[in-house]
């Protein structure tokens, strides 16, 4: 028999484990909604036309595209959205996040977009901007085009500096969220410590399974619940705001989808100890 200090003992290190894995899966989740090849489905899950209306940007670039010579149609704002939640663009604006993130891991912050670089997208992007334009481009029509884009966008402008300037970031905190070594090491911290709740409840082997289980059900819970209420909430912004408020509306099935996962994790190993426990029970009643 247990003494009644040493279960008091078990029981709030037990808890403390439970609580030091709830918050490192909450951290680690988070993390991942920021990695880079999250971009592309933001975008495409993201009212796009809403924040291209919020930029006057959007309207001098719709006029630039509509005075190109090879343009058969009439390009409207909520056309250009289009065009970029299309799965192939949405797809390359991923890979020109993936360079930037590339270059300011290196270190690397007059990295830019060159025009040799934006011709090799456009020039893969050829079906794309032949639905928009209405005509089948050819190579003159893609090196007039990205000459265009260059006008509306400064291209030599967008250096990964200039950008952290931009969001009023400093070097370090960009570099650390995006950095994979800082997912690596939480990532082992979760394992570390699911090795201590196992080693901690050895000989017990439902109450590690819950200790284990009910932190993954409850950080899922909880970016459920966010995704669900928040997403609508964002919705509401409106003025100033309302261009973040689209793009929250569209990163919101990131928690969800997230909470879905996490909370399955969790009772699915609160299940195997409840299975395990009967199974051993009935070995037992058997013998």
């Amino acid at each position: 028999m247990i003494p009644r200090e040493k279960r008091f003992v078990r029981s709030i290190l037990s808890a403390l484990l439970s609580i030091l894995l709830f918050v490192l899966v909450c951290i680690f989740t988070a993390l991942l909604f920021i990695r880079v090849g999250n971009v592309a489905v933001i975008i495409r899950n993201t009212d796009i036309t809403g924040v291209l209306e919020d930029t006057e940007l959007a309207y001098y670039m719709v006029s630039q595209l509509n005075s190109l010579p090879f343009n058969n149609s009439w390009v409207e704002i909520y056309d250009v959205g289009d065009f970029l939640k299309t799965e192939a663009v949405s797809d390359e604006i991923g890979a020109i996040f993936r360079t930037y993130v590339r270059a300011l891991d290196r270190n690397d912050l007059e990295y830019h977009l060159t025009t040799d670089a934006v011709l090799d997208i456009v020039t893969n992007l050829e079906p794309e901007f032949t639905f928009l334009f209405n005509h089948h481009m050819t190579e003159a029509d893609n090196i007039i085009l990205t000459r265009t884009l260059d006008d509306v966008l400064d291209f030599r402008g967008l250096t990964v500096s200039g950008i952290i300037y931009d969001v009023s970031a400093g070097r370090i905190v960009p570099r650390l969220l995006l950095s994979p070594y800082m997912l690596w090491a939480l990532g082992i911290l979760i394992a570390l410590t699911l090795c201590f709740i196992f080693l901690h409840n050895s000989g017990m082997i439902k109450k590690a399974f819950k200790h284990s289980g009910i932190p993954f059900a409850l950080s899922g819970f909880l970016y459920l619940l966010t995704g669900i209420i928040f997403g609508p909430y964002a919705e509401m912004l409106s003025g100033r705001l309302r261009t973040l408020s689209n793009l929250i509306t569209g990163a919101m099935h990131l928690p969800i989808r997230s909470g879905l996962v996490l909370s399955a994790i969790g009772v699915i190993l609160i299940a195997v100890g409840i299975l395990i426990k009967q199974k051993k029970q009935r070995d037992g009643g058997n013998a």
